[in-house]
């Protein structure tokens, strides 16, 4: 580029020809420049000689031109010609332009001549732009900076498949955008992304260059997926459906997340549940039995294609607290019909104390009564139910004085019977012998061969301890209070050892504690899932089909030839352009205009694999009732 420039002609008898040229103005609104040029003579010769058919050319115009009978004294500085001329530039504010002279020095014909291409300084046409990176919903600043005060500017935005126009021919150099939030639609699975700003700039209805610039457009943190509701369904098991309530360590509960949605196209991709000691990451999940009374939170999240997390859905379930009939005392003796106590009645009267859990006067109790002779199998219902803590007589008459009895009391609540066995012993007396002298006994009647007898109704010391207290110890010892005890028979413990036994354990397996691993740091913590559903981190690492990736088509463009004098003429035999500027050879070689910057997206996706299905996370188990002594 250049804001100035000559050509000289070769010398005749010393003397040769220049023409210079000069640029006067540039007219940036309508693309063109003024330029002053000269004409004059120069050489190494300080005289004159007569000359004559001068001719000036610059950008194809005759600027010029004499005949060659018409002659003047040409020495050097002589100035021949001289003038202006505005020269138009290329669309994109370029020029080029070619400039010729020619005379007849000395002579009546043309002797001398020169020619050159020289180039002017570019005009400026596209306003450049700019803007700040914003969170969609939220307002930038856009600024141009403008070439001409008369240039008004178009301004657009790409995003994803996303176009629009933003302002239409605006004079203002700062333009306030607000990207709308629905452009989240176009990146369901990314919180941001590239837009392209795109400024047109006109001088008047013509289109004169486009500029652009690129800036981050975010999804506010504020957009989350969302959930409806969680809801809470009893799953009944072997409680009633009538009672309509969860009963701890019989109920459990089907929690399900309702309504979850993406949100501006995004996608759920992960569920969580959690709550009364379960968890799970499907959109639905059913616990194991509610282990705990009262008040039982629940709480569901969501996490969509963004990685976004959903705000917290609740709920709560009421779980009333339940345990299995126990008994707290019993005491079983002779009696006469009217209930009064007589070593050698023959009814039993019984008091027994219990209790049980009424689950909100849902649950109700049976209690039965039935006795045997003592080592018999045949029990025989006695038809008596009792009331905790009242006495009642039973029997009719037929408890034989020469025999001991076994007493069994039962109760039976809606989900577990427990029995009690008490022992009535024969008539009183303070010690009798077998027939045939092979049995003895002290307080009551022998009744086996070969066995001493104690009444039960007499104590006997054992190191210097009664045995009903030492039998006590000893049970107290081998199960304390705090003790699991095992078994495959739904019997509470209390009816062997005494205590209180509550349910314990339902549906888990027992781990020892270990203080050095926090999942196991306490006592009765609880924890794990009979489901797991991966999650990508725990996936291993694989790849994946290339799918169905295909690039979407953009930039559109063509490309200028930069040619100059041109026809058609033969070369080799063949019909070729010819280069009328440079001794009509073939044109080759030419240079196009770069254009059309571009980019392309990419649609479509990879090919899926795998289900999202929950697998099954359970060890090899055998089931059994679990008891622990709380009292």
């Amino acid at each position: 580029m250049a804001s100035s420039g000559s050509i000289t002609t070769g010398q005749k008898e010393g003397r040769s020809v220049t023409l210079s040229w000069t640029l006067s103005n540039q007219n940036i609104a309508n693309n063109t420049s003024t330029i002053a040029w000269t004409l004059k003579g120069s050489g190494s010769a300080s005289g004159w000689v007569m000359s004559g058919g001068f001719k000036a050319v610059i950008n194809g115009t005759t600027v010029y031109s004499s005949s060659t009978d018409s002659r003047i004294q040409l020495k050097n500085g002589t100035i021949v010609a001289s003038g202006s001329l505005t020269i138009a530039h290329n669309s994109d504010g370029t020029k080029s332009f070619n400039l010729s002279c020619e005379a007849g020095v000395y002579t009546y014909a043309v002797s001398v001549s020169a020619s050159g291409t020289h180039t002017l300084n570019t005009i400026p046409r596209a306003s450049s732009v700019t803007a700040t990176s914003v969170n969609m919903g939220s307002a930038t600043t856009i600024t141009i900076s403008r070439a001409s005060s008369s240039f008004t500017h178009t301004l657009t935005y790409a995003f994803g498949n996303s176009t629009g126009t933003i302002t239409t021919k605006t004079t203002s150099t700062s333009v306030s955008w607000t990207p709308a939030l629905t452009l989240a639609n176009q990146i369901p699975s990314t919180t941001s992304g590239t837009c392209t700003i795109t400024c047109d700039t006109y001088n008047g209805s013509s289109k004169i260059g486009t500029k652009t610039c690129t800036l981050t457009l975010t999804v506010p943190s504020s957009v989350k997926p969302t959930i409806s509701s969680l809801t809470a369904t009893r799953v009944d098991g072997s409680v009633p459906a009538a009672w309509g309530i969860y009963v701890q360590s019989k109920s459990k509960a089907t929690l399900t997340i309702n309504g979850a949605a993406g949100i501006y196209g995004s996608t759920i991709k992960s569920y969580s549940i959690s709550g009364g000691g379960y968890s799970g990451t499907q959109s639905s999940l059913t616990t194991g039995f509610l282990n705990s009374s009262g008040t039982i939170p629940f709480t569901a999240t969501v996490t969509d294609s963004r990685g976004r997390t959903s705000a917290a859905a609740t709920v709560s379930i009421s779980v009333v607290a339940y345990s299995p009939p126990s008994f707290s005392s019993y005491n079983s003796q002779r009696c006469n019909s009217g209930g009064t106590l007589t070593d050698d009645g023959t009814y039993i009267k019984g008091t027994v104390s219990y209790s049980f859990a009424s689950c909100s006067s849902k649950n109700t109790v049976t209690r039965s009564t039935y006795y045997r002779v003592a080592g018999s199998s045949t029990w025989t219902n006695a038809s008596a139910s009792f009331n905790s803590g009242t006495a009642f007589t039973f029997g009719g008459g037929k408890i034989s004085t020469e025999t001991s009895y076994e007493v069994r009391y039962d109760l039976k609540d809606a989900f577990s019977t427990i029995s009690i066995t008490d022992i009535v012993s024969t008539a009183s007396v303070v010690m009798d012998f077998k027939s045939g002298g092979k049995g003895v006994a002290v307080g009551k009647v022998s009744e086996t061969d070969n066995c001493f007898e104690v009444s039960e109704k007499w104590d006997v010391k054992v190191y210097g301890k009664l045995l009903k207290d030492y039998i006590k110890e000893f049970t107290g010892a081998l199960y304390p209070v705090g003790s699991i005890y095992m078994s495959v028979k739904n019997t509470n413990p209390s009816t062997y050892f005494g205590g209180t036994w509550v349910a314990w354990g339902t549906g888990r397996v027992p781990v020892g504690v270990n203080a050095n691993d926090t999942n196991f740091a306490t006592a009765e913590k609880t924890g794990g899932a009979s489901t797991v559903t991966l999650t990508t981190a725990q996936m291993p690492s694989h790849t994946h089909a290339k799918g169905t990736l295909a690039t979407a088509s953009a930039g559109g463009h063509t490309h200028d030839l930069k040619n100059q004098k041109a026809s058609w003429g033969t070369s080799g035999g063949n019909r070729v352009l010819i280069d009328a500027t440079s001794g009509y050879t073939a044109v080759s070689n030419k240079t196009t205009t770069s254009a059309g910057s571009h980019s392309h997206t990419i649609s479509g996706s990879t090919a899926a694999t795998g289900s999202g299905s929950a697998h099954n996370n359970l060890q090899p188990y055998i089931t059994c009732y679990m008891w622990k002594r709380t009292a």
